[in-house]
């Protein structure tokens, strides 16, 4: 019997048969494989070849052959001996198989020649183009907000590393823009909110030996990053989060530096930003720093769309509003008659618009720490951006500040009473009534006088220079006629 490889398949044919036949597997006239010759997978072979001779020469960009390497070395995968896959090997594989593939391939446009010139000298509109060009990077986007991205592309700059020269990212996060490199290490990236420090820090000598002398088939492509945002640690060998450029290269460079100081400064006018929020507002003008020092640290911000419904009647506030920017309308509940079409009065729940929350204004203190129901419904009227703080927090404030909130802050609107919302509810229906019955006179007057408005005369428009001042003309026309109508 002799084996031959064809194809990644093996060929097998019995010295009886008389030579090999051709195929994927040799069928007699029962329809059955013959025993003679039939082809066999590599991978159920008995010498199967070693995984190293599996990989092609010239690796595939689109595959990462460390998660590769780690997908084949899960145990517990079916096999020969194993018949069925465990749970667990089943799902490391599904949480692996993933990142055995590049996901998002990075399209990148030119490199801008701007990145060239030093950050002091570019313009503007530069700065903007260098920002629009971060924001297509995914593993920049995926760290940092618009506002940490544009005050870092005033300070970004473009670095050129001849090939085979070894760049270490210890210093700041870089993007490669044209070029190839290879990482000396599995550890060559660090994205922040990665446990970076103890997996790789706190390493025995034998697992660092192992890691520094992996096979480096991963390949770093145009739109590849390495390094660290953060400040490495003292004890990090520099290995980790060095590559070896293939050819010559551009690269991105984003200094750690200058990320901490844009951070401190960005936390900074966050800190005023809050100060200034909760002081403005009547409640707490005249509150000490330290007790505003203590609501900002629990203050979030949040946008809201026009029309959301921040709070609903009879409930109790789930939070403490501080109005950044826009306002919202407050509305109170009466219960009306209501004439159906057929002449009958029912009684239904009617909403009453009774005032307007604007910019540094609060609501919600009282509720919560009295859990008393809110007594209106306030929805944003436009886009409104809040400062907010939960009620667990609130609850969770040192008793002083909780006394002292509930001397200083009062319930929204709670002074209106029931017969002054009746009384509005009932202005507001008469005005609507006679807007309609005067929408409807008016309407019946223009028709019965043979004025159809969109038709007729009114809908002539003129080409000649001469007749451009029809427009207004004919407007004025229209108004008299109405005027004369009406009368």
């Amino acid at each position: 019997m002799t084996w031959e490889n064809h194809a990644g398949f093996f060929s097998v044919t019995s010295p009886e048969g008389g030579g090999e036949r051709q195929g994927r597997g040799s069928w007699d006239s029962t329809g059955a494989p013959s025993e003679e010759t039939m082809l066999l997978p590599l991978a159920v072979s008995t010498s199967a070849p070693s995984k190293a001779q599996t990989y092609k020469k010239k690796t595939s960009k689109r595959v990462n052959y460390d998660q590769l390497d780690a997908l084949c070395s899960i145990s517990g995968l079916q096999n020969r001996k194993t018949p069925h896959t465990t749970e667990e090997a089943h799902q490391k594989f599904m949480k692996l198989y993933p990142k055995v593939f590049y996901q998002e391939k990075t399209v990148l446009p030119g490199i801008p020649p701007t990145l060239s010139k030093s950050p002091i000298l570019r313009s503007v509109k530069e700065h903007n183009t260098v920002y629009e060009m971060m924001k297509l990077i995914p593993d920049i986007r995926a760290q940092l907000s618009n506002e940490e991205l544009k005050e870092l592309s005033m300070c970004t700059i473009k670095e050129y590393w001849a090939k085979g020269s070894t760049v270490v990212g210890n210093q700041g996060f870089y993007a490669i823009l044209k070029g190839s490199a290879r990482p000396q290490a599995r550890c060559y990236k660090r994205m922040l909110g990665e446990d970076f420090d103890s997996s790789c820090v706190a390493m025995s000598p034998t697992s660092q030996a192992t890691m520094f002398g992996f096979s480096g088939r991963t390949m770093l492509i145009r739109g590849s990053c390495f390094g660290t945002l953060e400040t490495a640690p003292p004890k990090l060998p520099h290995i980790l989060l060095s590559i070896i450029t293939e050819e010559n290269c551009e690269i991105l460079k984003i200094s750690s530096t200058d990320y901490l100081r844009i951070k401190e400064e960005i936390a900074k006018r966050e800190r005023i930003a809050k100060e200034e929020l909760i002081h403005g507002c009547p409640y707490y003008r005249d509150w000490p720093l330290l007790y505003v020092f203590q609501l900002m640290s629990h203050l979030k911000w949040r946008q809201f769309p026009a029309g959301y419904v921040l709070l609903k009647g009879g409930e109790i506030s789930t939070f403490v509003g501080f109005i950044k920017s826009g306002y919202c309308n407050v509305y109170r509940e009466t219960e009306a008659l209501v004439k159906l079409p057929l002449g009958k009065m029912v009684k239904q729940t009617r909403q009453v618009l009774v005032g307007q929350l604007h910019e540094k204004q609060s609501f919600g203190e009282v509720s919560i720490l009295l859990q008393t129901p809110f007594t209106c419904r306030v929805i944003t009227a436009t886009d409104v951006k809040l400062g907010i703080i939960d009620a667990s927090a609130i609850l969770g404030l040192d008793m002083v500040i909780q006394m002292l909130l509930l001397q200083t802050a009062e319930p929204t609107f709670y002074n209106i009473t029931q017969d002054e919302i009746n009384f509005e509810y009932i202005n507001k229906e008469k005005h609507k009534e006679w807007q309609s019955v005067k929408n409807k006179v008016v309407q019946d007057i223009l028709f019965h006088n043979g004025i159809i408005p969109g038709l007729g005369k009114w809908t002539h428009e003129w080409s000649h220079p001469a007749k451009r001042g029809k427009k207004s003309t004919e407007q004025a026309s229209l108004n008299c006629c109405l005027s004369d109508s009406s009368v």
